[in-house]
C-alpha cells in the first residue's frame, strides 16, 4: 500500500475527495503532497548532517526552521505519517538503513527549543532502540532484508516505478498524486506566461516528482533458492535477532549457583590458569550443545592438521593466503616461504536430499528448511534434529601436503629482525617480522604479491612469489618510504569495490614514525614507486595496527591512544577517537586507577557493516591510601578486551577475553558472500574464536575453532598459538578455512558447501579438457598427430640408444684408467679441439 493508504479513516476521506473533485484544467488526485521531496523529506530527515544542514538553512533564509517543524522524534513522525493528516505521506531515505549519524547531533547545531520547552538535540528513538542509533539502524536494515520485506518489494516497485504508478491501476491501488508530480505531464518550455512557468518549475522542484515509469506489467517475484545444506552465515545465525539464538557465556552449574547465591562478583581472570581453562572448556561444551556450529561441532573428517617435518624446532607460520583453488602460501617467523597443496575428496555415496521449506519450530536455533521429504519433522522432532546436524556438514576428507620444491637459495623475505635470544621453540613462536600477502593473483593470475619491511629503517619490500612452488620470482626494495621502521601492513582487494572490473590490491603501511601510506597495486600495470596518500594524526606515536576497506572507501590507523579514520581517495581524516574511558574510584581506604589503551598488536578489523573491531588493554591498579606508607600495597591486573566502535566513533560494546588467550594476533571479517561482514575471527592462543559484529549483541561469541593437535578437546595445551587465518578460495564463496599456527603447523577446515564446490570444479575441468580436445581434433587430423608422434618417438628412441652407448664407453674407460684418467682424456680431447 502507499503511505497514504495505511490509515483507513484517512484513505476514505482521500478517496471521497478524489471522486468529488471537479476542475476543467486540473485532474483529480488523492494526495496533494508527495512521498519524496528535496525539502520536505530529504532535508527534513538529514538536517543534522553536512551538507544537508547547509542546504536547509539556505532554504530557510540562512537559519534553521521553527523547532516544532524540525525532525526531532521518530515516534511522533510515525504518528504523523500514519495518522489522519493528509499532508504527511513521507517515505524513508536510505540513511535509515545504513547511516546512524543522521539521528545524532554530532555537529552540535543549535536547533532551537520547541513550544513545549524541549531543547532539540539528538533524535528521540523508540524505546526498543535503547537510545542507540546503531541498534535502531541495524534493526531497520534487518527488517529491510527480511523475507517479509522481500516478498513485498515487488509490490512497492509496481507503485513507484511500475504499472500501478499511473492509469486505472493507480486508481485501484489508491496511488494518485498531483498531476505536476508525474514525469512528462506538462511541457514547461511551452508555457508562455513567465509567472506561471516559474510557479510550475518551483512546484516540480520543491514539492516532489515521481520517477519515470519503467514497467508496464507486474514485477517478477523472487524465487527462494533451496540448498542442500545451510551456508556459513545461516549456521552461525548472523541474521537472527532473537536473543535466545545466541550462546551465552555460561559457567558450570556449581559456579553459576555460587554467583547466584553471592552478590559478590566472581573474577574469573584472577583464578588459576587451569581453572580458567576448565571454564573455557565448559563454555565450549555449552556452545556445542546449542546448535550445529561450523567449527566446534564439525566431525573429525572436516579438518586436517599438517605438522612440520622433523626434527625441529620449527618457526611459527605467522601469515598465510589461500591461492587459486588448491594452493596455500605461508610465511614463518624467520621469513621463509612455505607452499602447501590441498584438495577435498567428497564422499558421493551419501547425497543430500532436500525438499521445500517447512514451518520453523520454536526450539532454539532450529531450522528445518533442509529436511528431506520422507522425514516428518512434525511427528519426530528428535529425528529431525539428528538429521539436521548430520546434513549440515559435508561428507569427505582432505588430501593435503607440504610442498618441498628444489631451489638454489632459501625463498625468504629480504629483511629479518634478528633477536638476541637463542633459537628455541618459544622464540620461534614469536612474531618478529612485518609482512602481508595479497589475495589477488598478479602476472597472469600466477603470482602473489608479498609486502614486508625492507631494511628496518623505513624501506618497503615488494616480492612476487609463486604459490605453486613457494619461490620468489622477483623482488624490489623501495628505500626511505618512512623515516622509521615499518610496523604493520594490511591489504584489501580492489575488485569488490569496482565490481570486478579492475584487479589489484589496496594497501596501507604503518610505521613507527606515526605516519601511514596508502598504495595501490594494479595487476595490469607496473609496481608503484611512491604512495598515493600519506596519513598522519598520531603525533609521532607508533602505529600498531591498520585496516582498510575498498567497499567503504575508508581506512583505519591505530596507535596507543588514538584511532584515526581516513578517506581512501582524498586522504582526509574523517574522525578520531580514543579508547573507552574508565573512571577511577576510591573506597574503603583503597584507590583504583584504570588505564585503557589500544593494545600493541596488528589485530584490527574494518567490517563492511560500518564497524571497527579493536583490541584494548586495560591495566587496573589498586593502591592503598592508608597513612602508613610501610603497609601500603599495590596490586596490578591486566585485562584484554575486544571493543566495537561505529564509523562515527560511537562505542557500541566490549567483550573481555580469558587471560590464557593472551593478546589477539589477527582479526579478520568473515561472510558467506564476501560483502556482509557480520562476524569476525579472532586469532589468539589456543585457536580462533568467532564473534558477531552487531550493535544489538556486540561481539557475542558464536563459535570456536580449536587449532591445537588432536581432536581439540585438550585446552590445557596453551602452547598452540594461531597467528593468521584465511577463508577461501574466493571471498564470494568461502568453502575452506586455513589457520597459520605455531611450530610450523597448518590447519585446514572444511566449511559448508565444499563438496558441491569440489564437484563443480571437477566438472569445469572436464569441460575445459573436452573443449581443448575438440579444438585440437578439428585443427589437426588424427593421422597427422599419429605421424608426428611416431616420428618424435623414433627420434627419442635413437637418442636414448646413443646415450646408452656413450655411457657404456665411459664406464669402460673409468674401469681401465680410473676417474682421473677418464676426465684427463676428455679434457685433452677438448683442448685439442680448441687448437
Amino acid at each position: 500500500k502507499p503511505m497514504g493508504a495505511l490509515n483507513e479513516e484517512r484513505l476514505s476521506e482521500l478517496v471521497e475527495r478524489f471522486e468529488t473533485f471537479i476542475d476543467p484544467i486540473m485532474p483529480s488526485f488523492m494526495y496533494g503532497s508527495h512521498y519524496s521531496t528535496s525539502a520536505g523529506v530529504v532535508l527534513h530527515f538529514l538536517v543534522r548532517l553536512h551538507p544537508f544542514s547547509g542546504l536547509h538553512r539556505q532554504l530557510q533564509s540562512g537559519h534553521f526552521d521553527v523547532a516544532d517543524r524540525l525532525f526531532a522524534s521518530i515516534p511522533r513522525t510515525w504518528d504523523m505519517c500514519t495518522g489522519i493528516s493528509a499532508a504527511e505521506v513521507k517515505e524513508l531515505t536510505p540513511e535509515w538503513y545504513c547511516n546512524p549519524s543522521f539521528l545524532r547531533n554530532d555537529n552540535e547545531f543549535a536547533l532551537g527549543t520547541s513550544q513545549d520547552g524541549e531543547l532539540l538535540d539528538n533524535v528521540v528513538l523508540p524505546p526498543w532502540a535503547s537510545n542507540s542509533p546503531e541498534k535502531f539502524v541495524e534493526v531497520m536494515r534487518c527488517a529491510l532484508e527480511s523475507d517479509i520485506c522481500r516478498d513485498m518489494l515487488p509490490d512497492w516497485i509496481d507503485l513507484i516505478f511500475g504499472y500501478k504508478q499511473q492509469g486505472p491501476e493507480s486508481v485501484k491501488a489508491n496511488n494518485v498524486f498531483f498531476y505536476l508530480t508525474y514525469y512528462g505531464s506538462v511541457d514547461v518550455a511551452s508555457i508562455e506566461d513567465e509567472s506561471l512557468r516559474t510557479a510550475t518549475e518551483l512546484q516540480i522542484a520543491h514539492f516532489g516528482q515521481c520517477p519515470m515509469q519503467l514497467l508496464w506489467r507486474p514485477h517478477v517475484r523472487s524465487r527462494r533458492h533451496v540448498r542442500s545444506m545451510p551456508d556459513l552465515t545461516e549456521m552461525l545465525g548472523l541474521f537472527d535477532l532473537r536473543e535466545s539464538s545466541f550462546p551465552s557465556d555460561l559457567l558450570s552449574g556449581a559456579e553459576q549457583s555460587a554467583i547466584n547465591d553471592n552478590d559478590d562478583y566472581v573474577d574469573i581472570d584472577s583464578m588459576p590458569i587451569s581453572y580458567q581453562l576448565a571454564i573455557a572448556s565448559q563454555k565450549s561444551r555449552e556452545l556445542e550443545t546449542i546448535s550445529n556450529l561450523p567449527f566446534l561441532s564439525a566431525p573429525l573428517s572436516s579438518w586436517v592438521h599438517l605438522h612440520a617435518p622433523p626434527p625441529g624446532p620449527h618457526a611459527a607460520l605467522i601469515s598465510l593466503r589461500l591461492a587459486g583453488t588448491d594452493r596455500c602460501l605461508a610465511i614463518d617467523s624467520q621469513g621463509v616461504f612455505h607452499s602447501f597443496r590441498w584438495a577435498w575428496n567428497p564422499d558421493v555415496s551419501e547425497p543430500h536430499t532436500t525438499n521445500k521449506s517447512k514451518k520453523d519450530k520454536n526450539s532454539k536455533n532450529y531450522n528445518n528448511d533442509f529436511l528431506p521429504a520422507e522425514l516428518d519433522a512434525d511427528n519426530d522432532l528428535d529425528q529431525a534434529d539428528a538429521f539436521q546436524k548430520s546434513s549440515s556438514y559435508d561428507s569427505g576428507c582432505f588430501v593435503a601436503q607440504r610442498e618441498l620444491p628444489n631451489f638454489r637459495s632459501i625463498p625468504r623475505l629480504p629483511y629479518i629482525k634478528e633477536g638476541d635470544r637463542p633459537r628455541t621453540q618459544q622464540s620461534l613462536n614469536e612474531c618478529q617480522i612485518v609482512c602481508a600477502i595479497s589475495r589477488t593473483l598478479f602476472a597472469g593470475h600466477t603470482l602473489l604479491l608479498c609486502l614486508s619491511d625492507g631494511d628496518g629503517n623505513g624501506a618497503l619490500s615488494m616480492q612476487f612469489v609463486d604459490p605453486a612452488r613457494g619461490i620468489v620470482k622477483c623482488e624490489c626494495i623501495l628505500p626511505a618510504v618512512h623515516s622509521a621502521a615499518i610496523s604493520v601492513i594490511a591489504m584489501d582487494p580492489i575488485a569488490p569495490c569496482t565490481g570486478g572490473g579492475a584487479g589489484g590490491e589496496l594497501t596501507i603501511v604503518g610505521s613507527e614514525d606515526g605516519t601511514a601510506t596508502i598504495w595501490r597495486f594494479i595487476s595490469s600495470q607496473y609496481l608503484p614507486l611512491r604512495p598515493r596518500q600519506r596519513l598522519g594524526g598520531h603525533q609521532g606515536r607508533k602505529i600498531c595496527s591498520v585496516a582498510l576497506s575498498g567497499l567503504l572507501n575508508a581506512c583505519v590507523s591505530v596507535s596507543e591512544r588514538r584511532c584515526c579514520l581516513f578517506n581512501l581517495g582524498s586522504g582526509l581524516m574523517l574522525r578520531s577517537f580514543q579508547p573507552p574511558v574508565k573512571s577511577c574510584e576510591e573506597e574503603n581506604g583503597t584507590y583504583t586507577v584504570v588505564r585503557t589503551v589500544f593494545a600493541d598488536t596488528p589485530a584490527v578489523a574494518l567490517t563492511t557493516q560500518g564497524f571497527i573491531v579493536l583490541v584494548c588493554q586495560t591495566t587496573i591498579t589498586t593502591k592503598s591510601t592508608v597513612s602508613n606508607e610501610d603497609n601500603a600495597t599495590e596490586n596490578t591486573k591486566t585485562q584484554i578486551t575486544l571493543e566495537l566502535f561505529s564509523l562515527e566513533g560511537a562505542h557500541c560494546g566490549s567483550m573481555p577475553l580469558e587471560a590464557f588467550r593472551g593478546i589477539p594476533h589477527k582479526i579478520i571479517s568473515i561472510s558467506s558472500d564476501g560483502i556482509t561482514g557480520c562476524a569476525v575471527m579472532v586469532c589468539c592462543n589456543g585457536g580462533v574464536s568467532i564473534h558477531r559484529v552487531s550493535a544489538l549483541y556486540p561481539l557475542v561469541k558464536l563459535d570456536e575453532w580449536r587449532t591445537i593437535s588432536g581432536d581439540g578437546s585438550n585446552l590445557l595445551d596453551t602452547k598452540s598459538i594461531t597467528f593468521d587465518v584465511d577463508i577461501g578460495p574466493s571471498i564470494h564463496r568461502p568453502v575452506v578455512a586455513a589457520a597459520a599456527c605455531s611450530s610450523g603447523v597448518l590447519r585446514l577446515h572444511a566449511l559448508p558447501g565444499i563438496s558441491e564446490w569440489s564437484e563443480e570444479k571437477k566438472r569445469r575441468s572436464k569441460t575445459v579438457s573436452a573443449a581443448v580436445g575438440n579444438v585440437i581434433s578439428k585443427a589437426l587430423p588424427a593421422h597427422t598427430i599419429k605421424k608426428t608422434v611416431g616420428n618424435i618417438a623414433g627420434i627419442g628412441t635413437r637418442v636414448i640408444g646413443f646415450g646408452k652407448e656413450v655411457g657404456k664407453e665411459a664406464m669402460t674407460d673409468v674401469k681401465e684408467r680410473g676417474v682421473g684418467g677418464f676426465f684427463g682424456n676428455v679434457l685433452g680431447k677438448l683442448g685439442k679441439g680448441k687448437h
